[in-house]
């Protein structure tokens, strides 16, 4: 180390050659250190891995002031977790490495013919024994499947190489250099143009990577003990000037560096357990290849007849080198865990072996020297006592006696690298059973190595065959572990339902990786197996802070939300300010738990074009609950339609489920015809849940007030042991006036039941059944007086007194303002609701009271009233009262505006609200449309054929189109439904106006 720049001594060619080869040999060595400290866990990489559920909760009640009954409903949250199931094989690593190969190789067989006739011989050799390697005759170049090309290119490389040693010893370095370089890339241009098999190259570089890791381990012993030699010139360059000894000095530094080396060794061998930081071996080999740079110019002295230093013998180390950190890249980066033992044995054993003769070596000749404190650096290959050669061979002798005590380990570590090099390339190409067989022959030299152990639990994995997976899972653990086997196998013994061993697993991880996020959230998504919803969330919430930010940050963020959407925390929403730059599966949760708050969310939006044509299970649970949150709201489809996507092949899975989201979401945003036409669908599908969306469907009626189809619904989904359809099915029969049926079908549930006698008369249902009314709360002495119509007067008398002051005296009279209202006796109903006087605490009422005060105005045209009525508060469900305020509000400005659509939606899209459709139909009629006043009646009365009113509107309806068969038909069915009373009115007025009918001309 005379000169640290020695080069800038060269002439300028060589010296920009060298300095060229310096920066790529820097390079590669710090690419190598990237390559290990980024291999994420032995080069495989991660995926996000989900599991969907569907909870069962409610975003609805049904509200009829004495019943309050949840509407059942679904929603899906995702809980992530993560798996390694992607290939750990780089391409770019295998193309860059059989590229620096052939440069190294090129300036090697350069230097091979300035070399005497052995080393010439020696270097040929290895050129040969590597093109053999390549296995050129299995590439099929141009369809030859034999030795052809293996001979040819042996021939040529061994007749340029003789010709310039023998016959052109006086052709440049350049001139030669060009020759084996052109050779070169004649070589790989016939494989990449010629060969008929897949990726040809990565078959060559994983074939003959034999004799590249060969020369590294060469390359790795020539500097195994640079370190020792630049002690030595730290200590003895030259004569201290105060004669001072260096002996001493050089002892105790030795000793400490060779016993940190054995103690490394040791540890390797599991010798001993001692909490220290040992020695990285790669981070020893780099220090020892950059010393060598100038370590083997001096040791140059010693094979200056065979090779010169300057400058090819600089160009030869450099290149090994840049091979050596070259392979170890490829081999981080692919994660060949066999080979980096293999490499790490050889570095400690080397720098031991050779370390310790060296040592001796210079005691041995220079100990009196170093003593008197003579600078021996210059003259310490120039042994007085014994030569250094014995150096290379007894120290080379330590190596193979170490490797021998561990019973050739290395060797068939070694061995099992090769095989998992070629394994990986045929997973490439995807011959995954020729993959596997190689994987399970690397497995038998070193069966505690992680690569093959984790590429076979891999693919036991993906079989499904989880035991298995989980075995090698753990094998691969044995020396090596890593966060992703122990994630692969927790997740293999969560599939078999082994939860207690996957959490006897994740402590064992714990130990190995104390704070790592990824473990932490995998021990979340175990205890919330467990339903320990405490200690998940404390997981989850150490995985975050463990993680800071970044993807795994946000799957612990993704499974805390999922937590309190599943198990019903009452957590606060987090703001909804970057909803919509967080991932999908965090806004599907996000949605989750705001369906369990019924909390509305404005804040996230899904326009038509950036909605996924083919569905994840991800996308699938996002939209279907955004589509149910946006019921909360009672908004309508505008450009976030889902229902078209059910109707494509990719999707058909999801269909049935966004059938129902899509006609929950139109339900409530009042499309009831469009709504009930979905769930029909879904209720006559031959599917599990058919009881789920009758029950779902019954519920919906009776807030419409369809009594007799909703009890008809309920008795359907009780049929499909659906609990609580007969107590709704009861209520239904009540509500419809079928008192009688309604006591047989509860006193049947209750056979059924085990429940005490005191339980039962603290049930104001079943004490109603019963008829003992003295004993009912006001609720449902309202629900008395209003479904009993078999009461007395003065029966009815004692039940309103009994009800004075209480708001359900108040709710009976607003029904009955709304029953003036559908019968048309609209001056009676506006006196009547006018006269009721409201507390502003009673905001249901009041709210009640405004609604039919607004539906007052439009069918009267009574502007009157606008000032009555508070829009602000108009429903849009289960009555779209908004919607008709909109229409009256519209013709109110303009008599003469065309308000064809608004009132034709009015007509169609809620067959139950009566007096919206009659009023629809009158408009249609004013303006001479009687056809669509028509087909508005027939759709209406078609779906709700109980309506009296509806029936008696399209009876009329139908006689002023003369169509006399159908006003027949309905009008015979009016006479099942109508009192005595009624039907002498009706049929007075039904036949005064099929007498005008016949009077009339065509």
């Amino acid at each position: 180390m005379n000169k640290l720049n020695f080069w800038k001594d060269w002439s300028g060619k060589y010296r920009s050659i060298y300095q060229v080869l310096l920066f790529v040999f820097f390079l590669s060595l710090v690419y190598s250190f990237y390559s290990q400290y980024n291999s994420d866990d032995i080069a495989f990489p991660k995926e996000v891995a989900r599991k969907t559920q569907s909870i069962e909760l409610s975003l609805h009640n049904v509200q009829d002031f004495v019943f309050d009954l949840q509407v059942p409903a679904r929603t899906y949250i995702i809980f992530q977790s993560f798996l390694s199931l992607d290939a750990g094989f780089q391409l770019s690593g295998t193309y860059l490495l059989i590229a620096v190969i052939f440069c190294c190789f090129s300036i090697m067989m350069t230097a091979a013919t300035y070399l005497s006739r052995w080393w010439f011989i020696i270097f040929q050799s290895v050129f040969v024994v590597w093109i053999i390697t390549l296995k050129l005759q299995f590439l099929n170049i141009f369809g030859i499947d034999n030795q052809l090309f293996t001979f040819l290119f042996v021939g040529l490389f061994l007749v340029t190489g003789y010709y310039f040693q023998a016959f052109k010893e006086d052709a440049g370095l350049f001139q030669r250099w060009l020759s084996f370089a052109l050779l070169l890339i004649a070589l790989l241009s016939l494989v990449i143009m010629g060969s008929r098999i897949e990726a040809p190259v990565v078959f060559m570089a994983h074939h003959g990577i034999i004799v590249p890791v060969i020369l590294s381990i060469i390359f790795i012993f020539n500097v195994a003990y640079d370190i020792i030699l630049h002690i030595l010139y730290l200590l003895a360059a030259k004569k201290n000037e105060d004669g001072s000894s260096n002996l001493l000095h050089f002892i105790v530094i030795t000793m400490l560096y060779l016993i940190y080396v054995g103690l490394t060794f040791a540890k390797n061998d599991n010798m001993i357990d001692i909490e220290i930081v040992y020695l990285n071996e790669f981070v020893l080999f780099a220090v020892s290849a950059v010393l060598g740079i100038w370590g083997f110019k001096k040791r140059s002295e010693l094979v200056k007849k065979q090779l010169i230093f300057r400058p090819l013998g600089g160009y030869v180390y450099l290149a090994l080198g840049i091979m050596a950190f070259s392979v170890m890249t490829w081999i981080f980066r692919n994660g060949n865990d066999p080979l980096m033992d293999t490499f790490e044995d050889m570095i400690i054993f080397s720098h031991l072996g050779f370390g310790v003769l060296f040592f001796f070596y210079v005691l041995y000749n220079f100990v009196a020297l170093l003593k008197a404190g003579h600078g021996i650096y210059p003259v310490v290959f120039r042994p007085v006592n014994i030569p250094y050669n014995l150096v290379r061979a007894v120290g080379f002798g330590i190596v193979v006696v170490l490797i021998l005590r561990v019973s050739y380990l290395p060797y068939y570590q070694a061995i099992s690298g090769y095989y998992i090099g070629l394994a990986d390339y045929y997973a490439y190409i995807g011959e995954e059973e020729k993959a596997t067989t190689t994987f399970k022959v690397a497995r038998q030299y070193a069966k505690t190595s992680h690569k093959h152990n984790f590429e076979l639990g891999k693919r036991e994995y993906d079989a499904k065959n989880w035991v298995k997976a989980s075995t090698y899972f753990s094998q691969a653990n044995f020396k090596r572990p890593s966060v992703q086997s122990y994630l692969n196998k927790v997740q293999a013994q969560i599939n078999s339902d082994l939860i207690f061993e996957a959490l006897f697993s994740l402590e064992e991880a714990q130990k190995d990786f104390p704070d790592n996020s990824y473990i932490l959230n995998m021990k979340g998504l175990i205890f919330e197996k467990l339903n320990q919803a405490d200690s998940s969330f404390i997981y989850f919430d150490a995985a975050e802070r463990a993680a800071s930010r970044g993807e795994t940050a946000e799957v612990s963020a993704v499974n805390r939300l999922a937590l309190f959407a599943k198990k019903g925390i009452d957590e606060d929403l987090p703001e909804q300010s970057e909803l919509n730059n967080k991932s999908v599966a965090y806004q599907t949760n996000y949605l989750a738990l705001a369906n369990r708050k019924r909390d509305f969310i404005d804040s996230i939006n899904v326009e038509a074009n950036k909605i996924p044509q083919v569905l994840t299970y991800n996308d699938f649970s996002f939209l279907f609950n955004l589509t149910l949150n946006k019921s909360l709201g009672h908004q309508d489809f505008e450009s976030d339609s889902v229902s078209w996507l059910g109707n494509l092949p990719e999707n058909k899975e999801f269909d049935k489920s966004l059938k129902y989201a899509t006609s929950s979401r139109l339900n409530y945003a009042g499309k009831i015809k469009e709504a009930y036409g979905l769930i029909y669908e879904l209720e006559n599908d031959n599917i599990s849940d058919a009881g789920f969306y009758y029950l779902l469907h019954g519920l919906w009626l009776l807030e419409q007030k369809a009594y007799t189809k909703a009890a008809e619904h309920f008795a359907q989904a009780a049929d499909l042991k659906m609990s609580k359809a007969n107590t709704y099915r009861t209520i239904a029969l009540i509500l419809d006036e079928r008192l009688f049926e309604a006591a047989q079908v509860y006193e049947k549930q209750l056979d059924t039941e085990s429940i005490s006698i005191q339980v039962l008369e603290n049930d104001p249902l079943y004490q109603f059944l019963k008829g003992n009314s003295t004993l009912l709360p006001a609720s449902f002495q309202y629900l008395w007086l209003k479904t009993n119509s078999s009461l007395q007067k003065k029966e009815k008398d004692s039940i309103k007194t009994q009800l004075e002051g209480s708001p359900f005296l108040t709710l009976l009279k607003l029904n009955e303002g709304e029953a003036l209202i559908n019968k048309a006796k609209f001056g009676q109903a506006k006196q009547h609701l006018q006269a009721l006087k409201i507390s502003k605490d009673e905001e249901g009422l009041l709210i009640y009271q405004n609604n039919l005060l607004a539906l007052l105005a439009a069918v009267t045209q009574d502007d009157k009233l606008d000032e009555e009525v508070d829009e602000n508060i108009l429903l849009t469900y289960p009555y779209n009262y908004e919607l008709v305020w909109k229409a009256y509000q519209k013709l109110q400005k303009d008599p003469n505006a065309q308000a064809h659509d608004i009132m034709k939606r009015l007509g169609l899209e809620n067959p139950f609200f009566e007096s919206a459709v009659l009023y629809s139909a009158q408009y249609f009629n004013e303006n001479n449309e009687p056809e669509q006043a028509y087909e508005i009646l027939v759709q209406a009365s078609r779906l709700n054929s109980e309506s009296v009113e509806l029936l008696k509107a399209y009876t009329f309806q139908a006689l002023k189109l003369n169509l006399t068969n159908y006003a027949e038909d309905s009008y015979k069915d009016l006479a099942k439904l109508l009192t005595m009373e009624e039907w002498e009115e009706f049929s007075d007025k039904y036949e005064t106006m099929k007498e005008q009918m016949e009077q009339k001309p065509w």
